[in-house]
């Protein structure tokens, strides 16, 4: 019985993929998805309570095959660890071209951002476990001293590979899988060559990935440039009551780190020390932490330590 129920939950599923992959989740009913897989609307509501839980479960579908194929080249024991990697580079470039309708027709139906169609916990496990299996892969490749180079390596490859499946969506584009597939393993192995032969300090180093409580969470809101935040303490200076000195103090410190800002070296010490004169000015509590926030990202990531004073 459970077997029957498995089977007719996959019959569903393949059913709604091929109604979306031609006409769209928005424009497929539930009750034309029962009508093709031959049951009532009723019953079909059985196996998923919603439309939405009918269009996850597609993608668990599919990230499932995707999985199973790759344990399955990776369990290849006629295989070196190398040619399994090729392989399953090519396994996903496959199933992306099979998937290609689907995925235009799904993308085309999001337009105006809403819930994501899968969930955030299982997919930061899955992202976790699919780093830890490409850092063992590549050390088991290269050797252990490619350890410290597997996370920015797995960005690169990650980053091409997207490139790739790009292309595959373009409808007179046509991409060889197979040299595809071998021809990214070539990159990643003089990539690799190189890292080992330079030996320079990673910038991302995997246990840094790994630590991170959300990987799947990309906040779209950009924090405000700090020329920003300051003009927004201006303004809020207006409707303060503060002593007159002290305005015009803060003004000054504000005015002295826009002009600071805008140079080709902006010093370190200055702005740090413009930033402790607002500390602590009632008020502006809240526009100081977004602003010593904000200046602190800039010292970080375009001023080197003690590079400019």
């Amino acid at each position: 019985m459970a077997d029957k129920t498995a089977d007719k939950r996959q019959q569903i599923l393949i059913t709604a993929m091929q109604l979306f992959s031609a006409k769209g989740a928005s424009e497929t009913s539930m009750q034309e998805i029962a009508e093709v897989c031959g049951m009532s609307k009723g019953s079909l509501y059985l196996h998923f309570k919603s439309k939405e839980e009918l269009e996850k479960s597609i993608y668990e579908h599919i990230i499932g095959r995707i999985k199973d194929e790759i344990l399955r080249v990776d369990n290849d024991p006629l295989l070196e660890p190398r040619e399994q990697l090729r392989k399953q580079a090519e396994v996903l470039l496959i199933h992306f071209m099979e998937i290609r309708e689907f995925l235009l027709k799904q993308f085309h139906d999001q337009t105006v951002p809403g819930k994501p169609p899968f969930d955030k916990d299982n997919a930061q496990q899955e992202i976790v476990q699919a780093l830890q299996w490409f850092n063992h892969k590549l050390q088991v490749i290269y050797g252990p001293e490619a350890a410290p180079y597997t996370m920015e390596i797995a960005m690169l490859m990650g980053g091409i590979l997207g490139t790739y499946i790009r292309f595959l969506f373009m409808p007179d584009f046509h991409l060889n899988v197979g040299q595809t597939a071998e021809h990214l393993i070539q990159l990643m192995d003089d990539v690799m060559a190189s890292m080992l032969r330079r030996r320079p300090k990673p910038l991302i180093p995997l246990e840094v990935v790994l630590g991170q409580k959300d990987l799947c969470q990309v906040d779209l809101r950009s924090p405000r440039h700090p020329l920003i935040v300051i003009t927004a303490m201006k303004n809020e200076l207006k409707q303060l009551k503060l002593d007159h000195e002290l305005r015009q103090d803060t003004l000054e410190s504000l005015g002295i780190m826009e002009k600071e800002l805008i140079t080709l070296q902006p010093s370190r010490a200055v702005l740090k020390g413009m930033l402790r004169n607002l500390e602590g000015i009632e008020g502006l509590e809240d526009l100081y932490e977004e602003l010593k926030n904000t200046i602190t990202t800039v010292l970080e990531t375009y001023l080197a330590p003690g590079g400019m004073t």
